[in-house]
């Protein structure tokens, strides 16, 4: 896959193997394609054919290579001839296949065979229809020319417009429903945009009018606003959409957030040009005819012609077979690459259609003339492999069979023996104990996806941290033993049932019970020495979860804010809590709300975004551990509060305005002292036990590298919005800071995106920031609405506001008038006091003009005459600019009339010549 930068071209398979069973050798390894690998043909056959496979007709299994020395490829390659080739360090992700085919003519009475593909992404899934195929093929024709045929499919498959998400952008797509998030950066769409937007005769411009508007309606009243689309800021253009799309669903919002749907299509709020608001919906109707006629001259037919007429050969032409592939796989990066966002022609019609879903990006395999559509997903981390299910694993070790047993040990037992099995297994995992997931008689592809599960737990969903899938084997047996014993704290699944007597292992999971096992000579660890004193504890009443003492603890175990969108927190609903009477811990109600969860039929999606919330909290908490016991932190932020005095160094330079005294907070928010003496406390020896993990040093550096990449720099963002949210009794100084902050150092597209990030919709979005409309400040509401003003810049940033629920958008609408209307009134008075000042220049310079007329000289009756017109003249003229008081406008004195009459004929009198 080319990267963001379209410099580098990674093939999608790497090997592919294949092996079989023969009754007399036992497990082969018949075929490597396109060259050996250099691992021990024996270990990779035992791997893909796992134990008890005659007992399945088929079966899927995992194993990962290049983890240890003695599971590494050994390139064929000499160092200068590997350039442009991955890292063999890289670990290696296979996806296998086993089917045994009962066939009476044979010794055995079955053929059993496997096929794999071993690739670098850690979406393998998307190569289960192509595998099926091949094998099927494979049994049909065995032989290495349907191998190669898989191989050249498979890194035939065009990605090169396949959209890179960064980071913050895939914590906001993989918690939204929304199937148009970041829809202009699927390049293919804008392309299509503008080719059928050409062939209708429209020119795209950076800004354009739109008919559309948008109305909201509270009570009797109604507001009616329009607007225009402009060209962000970024440089994203605001295309409207193809057709209408759905909103997303009600239990994806909270019920602060829930509302009736604003608009049918993408409704998107937009400035007018004076200050105004609309919402604008977007609904551009394309015809379908003309679009298909476009996506005809946009594609064509057919794959790489060399890779259709390329012909597989035997092993003794491995290195022919190679150099060709190479030269096409080659060909085909440097194509993409150099043209950049423009189109291939060799794509198939389905690319240049506007995606269906912007969490997954849609191309296709050519393979034996069928092209088989793929769905890549473009929100997964590398700690995601393969199509797991955290709902299974919940399930499994909540239910009530679900026990612990074997003696207590400091960083599994954060709760002594009420510590949930669940609870045990994140500690272990974090903490880098010897992991082995028992299922005797199951297939070992159900055990595999435990083991990954299991390294999502551990990891937060590949959010926050990783280093799980190095020591994983989600299939193992007793001839991959000693490699597997190489890996420090592994995390294996088997179905042989003499692992549970052998002493390699610290955690027994039984995966068909969900009973937890700690091996009775586990290496004992000493308590963590706490410097927080012991607080009293607390109980939790049934069904109620409010007893958790910090504010983010609190708000994260009710779900009303998390993932209930129209209908109350999970512990609320009907779901008898099973964890009445048990210690005030945390972690009680995290497994409570799980269960409730699972209960109540919440996706994977909403699963994921709770294990990865705790996995955070986790990893903020270890952070204000570090600082508050040994003085200082590099895996965090520092604990400090919010000061009203002073202004913090690292502020210095964020365009915040001067005069604005104090200093932001930092660090995990809790709400007082004896809250945060219960959670060291409690937390103290798990993270005493992570701080000596491979997990742990790669999280320090994935900080620190984050602290100079991050796009706001200055304070913790995640501290502010914290506060915003879960913040009591407030000071209106710290309000004004946090907003003002944010507002002086949001301005870019990703500084925008990181904020967004942490605004998730299971929380309300941008709740914490839009309640400042109503606060009683009016400098922090209208730099509220201003921050506001600035997300909406951006498309995603429209998206947070729609979603807004219609009390915060009135008032947000209601500001913006407001200001609109003060603006037109304001505009009108310098209007007419401009056009006064216009006027009385005027008369002066009829004024000035009258006076030099006098100056000329006369004689006899005709001076008298003009000089009585003159006084008359000067008279009115003076009336009409000093008014009948001899005041002016600005209040400065002036001569009367009469007195400035007498004053003139003093000098224009025949004296005066």
């Amino acid at each position: 896959m080319a990267n963001g930068n379209g410099t580098r071209t990674v093939q999608h398979a790497s090997f592919i193997l294949l092996a079989e069973f023969d009754i007399d050798q036992g497990s082969v390894l018949s075929h490597e394609y396109p060259y050996p690998t250099g691992v021990d043909e024996q270990l990779l056959a035992e791997l893909m054919i796992p134990d008890g496979v005659h007992d399945h007709a088929e079966d899927w299994t995992v194993f990962f290579l290049n983890q240890t020395e003695g599971n590494t490829i050994a390139s064929v390659f000499t160092p200068g001839e590997d350039e442009g080739h991955e890292d063999k360090h890289e670990v290696l992700h296979v996806l296998n296949l086993v089917r045994t085919k009962h066939d009476k003519t044979v010794r055995r009475g079955a053929i059993v065979k496997a096929l794999a593909i071993c690739s670098h992404h850690p979406y393998i899934q998307i190569f289960k229809p192509i595998l099926l195929m091949a094998l099927e093929n494979y049994y049909s024709d065995p032989s290495v020319e349907c191998l190669a045929g898989l191989f050249d499919s498979i890194n035939a498959m065009d990605v090169s417009l396949a959209p890179t998400l960064s980071r913050d952008e895939k914590l906001i797509s993989r918690l939204w429903e929304r199937k148009d998030l970041f829809s202009e950066k699927f390049v293919a769409s804008k392309a299509i945009d503008a080719r059928v937007a050409a062939a209708k005769g429209h020119k795209k411009t950076g800004s354009t009018d739109s008919s559309s508007q948008f109305s909201i309606t509270t009570g009797t009243r109604k507001l009616s606003l329009s607007a225009t689309q402009s060209t962000s800021a970024h440089g994203h253009e605001r295309a409207p959409s193809l057709s209408a799309s759905k909103q997303p669903s009600t239990r994806s919002r909270s019920p602060s957030v829930s509302l009736n749907s604003v608009s049918e299509g993408d409704g998107a709020l937009k400035g007018a040009v004076s200050g105004g608001a609309g919402w604008v919906g977007e609904n551009d109707s394309l015809d379908e005819s003309t679009k298909t006629s476009d996506l005809g001259h946009l594609s064509a037919s057919g794959s790489d012609p060399a890779l259709q007429s390329r012909k597989s050969m035997d092993q003794s032409s491995i290195s022919s077979s190679l150099s060709l592939g190479t030269q096409a796989m080659t060909t085909e990066g440097t194509k993409s690459s150099s043209d950049g966002h423009r189109y291939p022609h060799h794509y198939h019609h389905h690319h240049h259609k506007r995606p269906v879903d912007t969490h997954f990006f849609d191309t296709s395999v050519h393979y034996n003339n069928l092209n088989l559509p793929i769905k890549i997903p473009v929100t997964s981390f590398n700690e995601e492999v393969g199509d797991y299910s955290l709902i299974q694993l919940i399930q499994t070790f909540t239910s009530p069979t679900a026990v612990v047993s074997g003696p207590a040990h400091p960083h599994l037992h954060t709760s002594g023996a009420l510590t949930p099995p669940l609870i045990i297994l994140f500690n272990a995992l974090i903490t880098q104990k010897r992991i082995i997931f028992m299922g005797y008689g199951q297939p070992a592809g159900r055990v595999a996806n435990y083991v990954l599960a299991a390294c999502s737990l551990g990891s937060g969903c590949g959010c926050h941290l990783r280093g799980f899938i190095e020591r994983a084997f989600p299939y193992t047996n007793l001839s991959n033993k000693t490699v597997m014993e190489s890996v420090p704290g592994y995390i294996a699944g088997v179905t042989n049932p003499i692992y549970e007597s052998l002493p390699i292992w610290d955690i027994m999971c039984h995966i068909d019970t969900g009973k937890v096992t700690v091996h009775k000579d586990i290496s004992p660890v000493q308590p963590a020495i706490s410097s927080f004193p012991a607080p009293p504890t607390l109980n939790i009443k049934s069904g109620q979860v409010a007893a958790v003492g910090d504010d983010e603890s609190r708000a994260s175990v009710q779900m009303t804010a998390a993932m209930m969108v129209g209908g109350g927190s999970l512990g609320a609903t009907g779901v008898k809590s099973e964890l009445a009477g048990k210690s005030d811990n945390y972690d009680h109600g995290f497994v409570e709300e799980l269960v409730n969860g699972v209960s109540q039929h919440y996706g994977e999606t909403m699963i994921r975004a709770r294990v990865a919330e705790y996995a955070s909290r986790f990893v903020r908490i270890a952070a204000a551990y570090e600082d508050s016991v040994l003085g200082s932190t590099s895996i965090g932020f520092p604990m400090q509060p919010f000061s009203e005095t002073g202004v913090s160094t690292s502020m210095v330079g964020m365009g915040i305005p001067q005069g604005l005294g104090g200093s932001l907070g930092s660090g995990m928010v809790f709400m007082d002292d004896a809250t945060r003496a219960r959670e060291m406390t409690s937390n103290a020896s798990r993270i005493e036990g992570w701080r000596g993990t491979k997990s742990y040093e790669y999280w320090q550096q994935d900080f620190q590298n984050w602290l100079e990449a991050r796009p706001v720099k200055g304070f913790d963002m995640q501290h502010q919005i914290g506060r915003l949210r879960y913040g009591k009794n407030m000071l209106d100084g710290e309000v004004e800071l946090i907003v003002r902050s944010l507002h002086a150092c949001v301005r870019t597209y990703d500084q925008i995106v990181e904020l967004l990030s942490h605004l998730p919709p299971q929380h309300g979005g941008l709740i914490p920031i839009t309640f400042g409309l109503f606060h009683t400040n009016r400098s922090i509401r209208e730099t509220t609405v201003d921050l506001l003003d600035v997300i909406r810049t951006q498309p995603i940033g429209d998206k947070f506001v729609v979603n807004l629920n219609q009390f915060h958008r009135f008032a947000y609408i209601q500001i913006l008038e407001t200001r609109k209307r003060q603006e037109a009134e304001k505009a009108a008075q310098q209007e007419q006091m401009s056009a006064q000042l216009h006027q009385q220049a005027q008369i002066a310079q009829q004024l000035f003009a009258a006076a030099s007329v006098e100056s000329i000289p006369q004689t006899g009756s005709l001076r008298e005459s003009r000089s009585t017109t003159s006084h008359k003249s000067k008279r009115e003229t003076l009336a009409q600019i000093f008014g009948g008081n001899g005041i002016v406008s600005n209040g400065t004195n002036t001569p009367s009339l009469s007195r400035a009459g007498s004053m003139h004929r003093n000098v224009s009198g025949p004296t005066a010549f």
